[in-house]
């Protein structure tokens, strides 16, 4: 393989994936439907004809599909936007996929799962999605196996990265907060999930590919633990040990956040374990990475803050 198409490349994964590729493809194209950044062309995979004409132009080996509605909130609010990207989009990418003979990789959530399992999911569970967005997620994944025989269906758990241009997320709002000199934070205590770091993503998903073992993989960090657990985690990394951090329960936020959301999203890495190539690092040696590389100045501010003001 050496000419890789990625959608949706303009978003957090993206900004960790691509480099990855440059230095390994002799082509990419990178592209998303609101792309910020000169190494990035404008495509929406809704655009049938214009995905169309794209691919057939570029002619790829490999087509990495990142484009998604991701936001949870909106997709409750907006199911028909989320089918026509997650489920009909899906299905414009993985028919041309096939079409042309390039592999596809699919990028899924923990969250086709419904949550209800006391212990880690694996590659095994079947998916019983609670929400608007999972729902989308697992058909597009259904349409992928459907429609596409050289396929990867790769789930990510709470992903992490981007930096702050890119990351909007949980660790993002958690860092914002804590780096802006709040000193009480109130984090919800009864979400359990497993962290998943887009570098150490980018770098698993480059041996998985090596392998053409395709089928359906989780890709997230060593271990789990509540959204409770990483806040405390954030607010030892950034030595701010005087902010109280409260646990609440989802209830606390059912107004802002009032999408459904599985009790847990753990997930572990078996078919990753059985392949041999299980590279992804427990959640806080990645987290604690990712804060003092993504974060370094603001880090560097608050602390000459506090040096003001002590």
């Amino acid at each position: 393989m050496n000419r890789a198409f990625i959608t949706g490349c303009g978003g957090m994964l993206g900004e960790a994936v691509y480099p990855y590729f440059v230095q390994r493809y002799d082509h990419v194209l990178a592209t998303d439907k609101a792309p910020s950044s000169n190494w990035c062309s404008q495509l929406d995979v809704r655009d049938a004809e214009g995905l169309r004409k794209a691919i057939a132009e570029f002619e790829p080996d490999l087509i990495l599909h990142l484009a998604a509605e991701t936001d949870l909130e909106f997709c409750e609010a907006n199911p028909e936007i989320a089918e026509a990207t997650n489920v009909t989009g899906t299905r414009n990418v993985a028919e041309l996929a096939e079409a042309t003979g390039a592999a596809l990789v699919y990028i899924s959530t923990a969250g086709v799962f419904d949550g209800e399992k006391e212990s880690f999911y694996t590659e095994e569970d079947k998916p019983n999605p609670i929400m608007v967005y999972g729902d989308t997620k697992f058909r597009g994944e259904e349409v992928v196996r459907e429609v596409c025989r050289k396929h990867y269906v790769v789930r990510a758990g709470w992903m992490v990265g981007g930096g702050p241009d890119k990351d909007h997320k949980f660790v993002s709002k958690i860092l914002d907060q804590i780096l802006s000199g709040q000193k009480t934070l109130h984090v919800v205590n009864d979400r359990f999930g497993t962290p998943t770091y887009t570098y150490d993503f980018a770098m698993n998903l480059f041996q998985l590919l090596e392998t053409e073992a395709y089928g359906t993989y989780h890709m997230v960090c060593e271990g789990a633990g509540s959204r409770h657990d990483v806040a405390l985690e954030l607010v030892r990394i950034c030595q701010q040990g005087e902010i109280a951090v409260e646990a609440v329960t989802s209830e606390y936020f059912k107004d802002e956040y009032f999408a459904p959301r599985p009790v847990s999203e753990m997930m572990l890495n078996a078919n990753l374990e059985k392949l041999g190539i299980n590279l992804m690092r427990p959640w806080r040696d990645a987290l604690e990475e990712y804060v003092n590389t993504h974060y370094e100045s603001r880090l560097a501010d608050l602390q000459a803050r506090e040096r003001v003001t002590s």
